[in-house]
Formats: C-alpha cells, sequence, structure tokens
C-alpha cells in the first residue's frame, strides 16, 4: 500500500475514495497525510476512535481542529450531529466534501476556535496542512494568515445552540488550553460525555488539568488495562480524555 500510494501520488496526482471501516466514503488527497494514514492504517488514531465509537450514541460532536473532517467521518454513524471547525480554507473545503459525498447532517465554519472573539494569525504552510498553529505567545518563521475566532460558549450562544453535545474534539497544535478557557460554561451547563484534546510537549498540561477539574471534570488516558486517571505528568504526543466526574468510575 505503502509503495502503491507513493507512486500515485507522484505519477497519477489526484485523489481517490476510499471506503471507511464504518461504511462511508473518504475522499484521499494526494497531498494530504490525513490520506496516508486512512490507506495506511485504515482508522487512524485507531486506539483514541474505538474509545470513541465505544462511547458514543447519538447527539452532537464539536471537532475543533476537523482538518478535513476525518475524525467527524470515522464517528459519524454514532452520532445525530457535528459541527466542524476548520480555519484553513483548503482543508475546510475538502471536509465539505467529505460531508458531501456522504449526506451527512454535518456543518463547517471557518473558524478558529480560542477562548476569546476576533481575529488571529494563523500559520499557512500550504495545502490542507494538518499542523498549522494559531500564533499566540510565540514567534513563527511560517507564512501566516489572519483568521476569524470565536470562543466555543460564545458560538453557542449565537447559534442558540441548546441540544445534547456529547463529544468535543480538539485538535489546535498546542493551542487547546485556550479552546478549553472559551468553553467552561459548554462544560458546566451542557456536560459532554467526551472530550478529546491533543498533548503536545508544549502544552501546559498542569493549566488544562485545573481548567477540567473546575469543572468538574477528570482527565484521563486510554491505556491497555483501561481509561487511568491524569494526575501529574503523562507522554506527550497523544490524546488524552476528560468526562464528567461522576461518569468516569463507569468507564
Amino acid at each position: 500500500m505503502f509503495f502503491g500510494w507513493q507512486v500515485w501520488k507522484r505519477v497519477i496526482g489526484v485523489p481517490v475514495i476510499v471506503a471507511t471501516n464504518n461504511g462511508f466514503r473518504f475522499i484521499a488527497y494526494p497531498d494530504s497525510d490525513v490520506s496516508a494514514a486512512f490507506l495506511y492504517y485504515r482508522v487512524p488514531d485507531a486506539k483514541d476512535i474505538k474509545f470513541l465509537r465505544a462511547h458514543l450514541n447519538g447527539g452532537v460532536l464539536i471537532d475543533v481542529g476537523a482538518n478535513v473532517g476525518s475524525v467527524s467521518l470515522l464517528l459519524a454513524d454514532k452520532i445525530s450531529r457535528a459541527i466542524l471547525f476548520e480555519p484553513n480554507p483548503v482543508a475546510a473545503a475538502r471536509a465539505r466534501e467529505n460531508i458531501a459525498i456522504n449526506r451527512l447532517p454535518f456543518e463547517v465554519h471557518e473558524l478558529a476556535v480560542s477562548d476569546v472573539r476576533g481575529t488571529v494569525e494563523l500559520e499557512d504552510a500550504g495545502g490542507a496542512s494538518p499542523c498549522n498553529r494559531t500564533v499566540v505567545g510565540f514567534e513563527t518563521k511560517v507564512r501566516t494568515r489572519t483568521v476569524r475566532r470565536v470562543a466555543l460558549d460564545e458560538f453557542l450562544d449565537d447559534q442558540l445552540i441548546t441540544c445534547e453535545i456529547s463529544a468535543i474534539k480538539i485538535d489546535v497544535e498546542g493551542h487547546e488550553n485556550a479552546v478549553i478557557h472559551g468553553m467552561k460554561r459548554l462544560l458546566r451547563e451542557k456536560r459532554p460525555q467526551l472530550v478529546m484534546f491533543e498533548y503536545l510537549q508544549r502544552t501546559n498540561l498542569s493549566e488544562a488539568l485545573a481548567a477540567f477539574q473546575a469543572a468538574g471534570y477528570k482527565t484521563f488516558e486510554v491505556t491497555p488495562e483501561g481509561p487511568c486517571e491524569v494526575q501529574g505528568s503523562v507522554l506527550p504526543l497523544q490524546n488524552l480524555f476528560a468526562c464528567p466526574s461522576e461518569i468516569f468510575p463507569v468507564l
């Protein structure tokens, strides 16, 4: 598969449609790292996706940093609706294509999610790169574009969204804590069952743990033995989860 895809994307260079394990279709663009993950592994981040699928049954998924919509697609049969946020216009367009070919009741918003409303600089590495960072608190040598940003609490108020939020996925290349701070009311009032967020070396994990604890959530990692609460340091470069404290014992 590796050699076949490498030849295809260099010689043919056109997208192919890949069947997903849950019965949908994914448009694999040759210039996308996510496409390679689908082709090589069938289910990118398989351990985490399996855990989410085991604990979702309807409701709305909020997909922050959706890129081309791969996570929403892999959970599409376990949710009733998805709200995707992707500020990169190329990636957002491809997410809409994946939604359209599967006729899913999902929506894509070209917004960066943060803790305040306004604008922010976003790295633009070209194409649908999944590694673009929101430039806050550091300098970058990558070219940037100015994008609109919003806090989730404000967005839900503006859109009059009152339905059940069952899960939130956050993958924003180190800006996760700002997203968490911008959804404090969502955590307190709507109590989404699961939040999955990327933990990178540059992420202030103590800040994330404190924010979730203040909202009455426990943070954990998924291990072969099951969910294990995170109370101190853990290995970075993985997805961590948070859930309401009252349901953690039964996960």
